[in-house]
């Protein structure tokens, strides 16, 4: 009984982590990718902002979004939404192209430091699956390890014990370095202490407060990371180092 109800939950997981398709949201995708494909660009983007308002999570959304308002020049809108698109789909060529295409629009011309060689693969293996994709491997491990367990215990030729102890130990040691990765995928997917700069140009200041001296400028499409906030204001810091307050208006979350 108690096999049948860990089985059971994990069968439970993997289907909500799959979800059930929405027909509404369906049609909703397909119009706005009908109108973009007639270069109506502003219905494109109406429609697939209904569907992001409605709380529906994808990468191709995102991607689209970000296609659409590159067309009529938006160019913060189009890197916050290539941006939510790579973090979910950090492996595809497209986003990641489109994204750089992108960037050259950008005024702020920053030196990215480079990234210590463990990091980056250690990023490289965390960015192989989505949070989702972890999850749900996660979960065929863990109903592995509990199927090889039960099975174990129910039985006495040795050479079948022998394999089973041993797909046990292996699935179950792979399922906590899965686990692993999947926490550290999920906090990169829904990390809120990136942010993008919206308007067209931005002082950023010593102080949060009006009259405050201006230490440096910074344009629309600005990626920058999000240290501490104070009322309407955001303390952010650039990839380079620089700090500074600006207002909360111009600078919309990952």
């Amino acid at each position: 009984m108690h096999l049948q109800r860990s089985i059971l939950m994990v069968i439970l997981m993997v289907g909500g982590l799959i979800g059930r398709p929405d027909p509404e949201l369906d049609r909703l995708f397909e119009q706005g990718n009908e109108a973009y494909q007639s270069e109506n660009y502003s219905e494109a983007i109406r429609l697939y902002e209904s569907i992001v308002t409605r709380g529906y999570d994808s990468g191709v959304l995102y991607f689209n979004l970000g296609n659409a308002y590159y067309r009529i020049g938006n160019i913060g809108q189009t890197i916050l939404n290539y941006e939510r698109a790579a973090r979910r789909m950090p492996n595809d060529p497209n986003v990641a192209f489109n994204l750089k295409l992108a960037n050259l629009g950008v005024k702020d011309k920053i030196d990215v430091p480079p990234v210590f060689f463990l990091f980056r693969w250690y990023q490289g293996g965390v960015n192989l699956l989505s949070a989702r994709g972890w999850a749900v491997l996660f979960a065929a491990l863990l109903l592995l390890t509990v199927m090889s367990f039960a099975v174990l215990l129910n039985v006495d030729f040795r050479r079948l014990r022998l394999f089973l102890r041993t797909v046990c130990l292996i699935a179950g040691i792979l399922g906590l370095l899965v686990a692993g990765l999947f926490i550290q995928k999920y906090h990169n997917e829904t990390a809120d202490d990136q942010g993008v700069v919206m308007s067209g140009t931005v002082s950023s200041l010593a102080a949060p407060q009006a009259g405050s001296t201006e230490l440096f400028m910074v344009h629309e499409g600005t990626r920058v990371r999000i240290l501490d906030s104070d009322e309407h204001w955001l303390k952010i810091e650039l990839i380079d180092g620089k700090q500074g307050w600006v207002p909360q208006s111009d600078v919309i979350k990952i």
